[in-house]
């Protein structure tokens, strides 16, 4: 079975958008908050396609009117369904009305908003926090000339989870695990000890193969930002997977992906010895796992080669200024407070569990040693440590050009079709058909 489609990038949700017959947000949008209103205050709209945000952009708005009182802003957060919030966004920004002033645009969207210019370069704004954060996490927001235009909210760097319980019944130490070799002889043990599988593989996202071939020092698209899904790495990759799904080391994931609810369940059972995702998931076992309390360990991810850097970064949400807002200055100083200062970084963290792209608070004991933070708590190893250990030299995904496309393709046929559906077709042969379908 072949469900090979043509996407391009937000064909779909541009079709839904114009089915509701508007640019705004409206009566579908399912929260909004507000600051502390200021009298005299600037008037500033904010969309998220993410619920956990409303409270971060509200309690920065009124940090930042504390030490801005010359410059108050009253805040108005709405968001909406993550599809649906992306499409309007697109639709207005296109018709050049009905846009807020600054929106919260998630990775696999983002490239479309980038290339046709709907969004306003902040480097200025960033200019005076550049030298304390990972600068990464800001440039790849960003364009062949040096502008860049988006802040995401943590660093994400990618990780493996380890289920402490199979380990040990299987004799395994994590910290001996070095390199995907490594990774599969330990799962053949724990699949023989234990009768579980090693890890899962997503047909409905992209994170484990994304890493691997990001450790290839291979991207999903070229330099001048066209598809190039049908590489030798990425047949490579393909085909590493395929094996150890043949072996049982690894299966796919129930539900598709690592965000549903019959992988939670599958999660929380103890069915599955690891997981490889970024740092942000660590809210996702304190939400919907809570049974692996004092369960899971944490270790740098597996490497091809002994030596390589062991740290990608994965995921994200580029903070933007929407083209056309009356108050661009403001909207980007606002942004870049909120997302790169100590304040900032340090709710994300406590609040959200995100792994902060302020270096300095790495090296906190008040951040990396509170026993009472839940996150810390939760895990048996301290993910701080990793950080540490592996440094800024970080792999980040390039999502200009026809990324958003792309990413499409990816999560809607390709990895479904290479790992469920036509596991007998060449990976080299597959992958090049599934390219040949992106639109962009």
């Amino acid at each position: 079975m072949n469900k090979k489609l043509v996407t391009g990038a937000l064909a779909a949700a541009t079709a839904l958008t114009m089915a509701f017959g508007g640019t705004a947000l409206a009566e579908d949008a399912s929260t909004q908050g507000t600051n502390t209103f200021v009298d005299g205050g600037t008037d500033m709209e904010f969309w998220t396609f993410q619920e956990l945000h409303v409270a971060f952009w509200t309690s920065m708005a009124d940090v930042w009117n504390e030490q801005n009182p010359d410059r108050p802003i009253n805040l108005t957060v709405t968001t909406g369904e993550s599809h649906s919030l992306h499409s309007k966004l697109l639709i207005a920004c296109q018709a050049g009305e009905g846009a807020p002033d600054m929106a919260d645009i998630e990775i696999g969207y983002y490239g479309s908003f980038l290339k046709d210019g709907y969004l306003v370069p902040i480097n200025d704004a960033v200019e005076p926090y550049k030298d304390d954060v990972v600068m990464s996490r800001v440039t790849m927001y960003g364009d062949s000339e040096g502008n860049y235009y988006g802040v995401d909210f943590h660093l994400g760097a990618t990780v493996t989870y380890y289920n402490m319980d199979i380990m040990n019944e299987a004799g395994i130490d994590p910290a001996d695990i070095v390199t995907w070799d490594d990774y599969v002889e330990a799962g053949r043990t724990v699949l023989e000890k234990t009768g579980k599988p090693m890890c899962a593989v997503e047909t409905s996202d992209l994170f484990l193969p994304q890493c691997m071939l990001l450790e290839k020092g291979v991207q999903y698209v070229d330099a001048e930002g066209n598809p190039q899904i049908a590489t030798e790495e990425h047949a490579e990759v393909i085909n590493y997977i395929r094996s150890m799904l043949d072996e049982g080391i690894c299966i796919i994931a129930p539900g598709g992906g690592f965000h549903t609810e019959e992988w939670y369940g599958f999660l929380n059972g103890g069915n599955v010895a690891s997981i490889t995702m970024p740092l942000w998931y660590m809210g996702r076992f304190t939400d919907y796992c809570s049974d692996l309390n004092q369960k899971m360990a944490i270790y740098s991810i597996p490497v091809w080669n002994e030596g390589d850097t062991r740290e990608v970064l994965q995921g994200g949400t580029g903070t933007s200024v929407i083209k056309g807002t009356e108050n661009e200055q403001l909207a980007k100083d606002f942004i870049a407070f909120a997302k790169l200062s100590a304040e900032g970084c340090t709710y994300e963290w406590e609040e959200l569990g995100f792994d902060p792209i302020r270096t300095e608070l790495w090296d906190d004991p008040a951040i990396t040693e509170n026993t009472d933070n839940k996150f810390l708590s939760f895990f048996l190893t301290n993910p701080f440590d990793i950080l540490k250990a592996n440094g800024t030299d970080i792999t980040a995904p390039d999502i200009s050009g026809s990324y958003s496309a792309t990413y499409s393709t990816l999560v809607s046929t390709t990895y479904s079709n290479a790992f469920e559906f036509s596991t007998d077709q060449d990976a080299a042969e597959l992958l090049q058909s599934e390219q040949d379908t992106i639109i962009y």
